[in-house]
């Protein structure tokens, strides 16, 4: 399909949120169709004819219009929601949802993509804020509180001083996290709530009755659960950015070694990705751990 000949519509929304509307000539979702039945027309079996000699009309008719539909979308959307961000300039964090508006025979298609991106962050001059904050948390010396310091001194005193830095930052920060993300967030936990509780020989409905919650109270939990660690993890990643804190292979190395089995060793090797992130992530809670 030619993009080139396919319209987009631009409407941003609270929250970094945004909706594009494609509008796909018929002209070009002919061209798509055509591409397709001539594909399936080598898979489908069709008594009378042998295999991939069919004519299109034929396929089209044991296909159906539904499932032909389905092929249409599959194979355009992908490259149409990229065109459309790369126009406008956009950079998605979220595979985006689609409702098909139209698809009328002999008309031009329209197709709706909504998304988002990340919250728009402004840190200020939290360094010196925090600084403040631990200063007024620590503990007044007076005489005779010399002690040695013991190791799990120096952790608590550490754990103390990246409380009260993200304390500060969770209750000073504006972050508006977009309700998509929230969402993502919830119907994972659910989808997990829904594994554990199938392991364990439950239906939902049961492990409801057993806890003595509804649904919805299950999903406002998550949902308030899903929004803060949003924030959480947006903050440290605003803060890693801006303080220019990187990975190295030689970090990636370090943490493979500690693994205890070979096994555990080759699962981080191969999740390289994730564990970048937890080391980033890391690396910025010691920055705001020395500040």
């Amino acid at each position: 399909m030619d993009n080139k000949n396919v319209s987009f519509q631009l409407n941003k929304l609270p929250k970094k949120t945004f909706e594009i509307t494609a509008v796909i000539p018929f002209s070009e979702i002919k061209k798509t169709e055509e591409s397709i039945l001539e594909d399936q027309g080598k898979l489908v079996e069709i008594k009378g004819f042998r295999k991939g000699m069919a004519p299109q009309n034929m396929v089209k008719d044991v296909l159906g219009k539904e499932k032909l539909t389905r092929f249409i979308l599959e194979k355009i959307l992908p490259k149409l929601f990229q065109k459309a961000v790369e126009e406008f300039k956009l950079k998605p964090i979220l595979s985006p949802k689609v409702e098909l508006v139209s698809a009328e025979e002999g008309k031009d298609w329209q197709v709706k993509f909504l998304s988002c991106e990340e919250p728009e962050i402004n840190l200020g001059g939290y360094k010196e804020e925090i600084k403040k904050a631990a200063s007024a948390s620590a503990k007044i010396w007076t005489p005779g509180d010399q002690k040695e310091e013991k190791p799990q001194d120096k952790e608590n005193e550490r754990e103390k001083k990246v409380n009260t830095a993200l304390e500060w930052l969770l209750n000073n920060l504006k972050v508006e996290i977009s309700g998509l993300l929230i969402e993502d967030e919830v119907n994972r936990k659910l989808s997990s709530l829904i594994d554990q509780t199938q392991k364990l020989g439950l239906t939902v409905e049961q492990y409801l009755a057993s806890s003595g919650k509804k649904i919805e109270t299950i999903r406002e939990e998550y949902a308030k659960q899903s929004r803060e660690n949003l924030i959480f993890e947006f903050i440290l990643g605003k803060i890693a950015d801006e303080e220019k804190i990187s990975v190295t292979e030689e970090d990636l190395n370090k943490a493979t070694q500690k693994a205890q089995t070979e096994t555990e060793k080759k699962a981080l090797e191969n999740q390289k990705y994730y564990l970048a992130v937890l080391i980033r992530r890391q690396k910025t809670l010691d920055f705001l751990a020395n500040l």
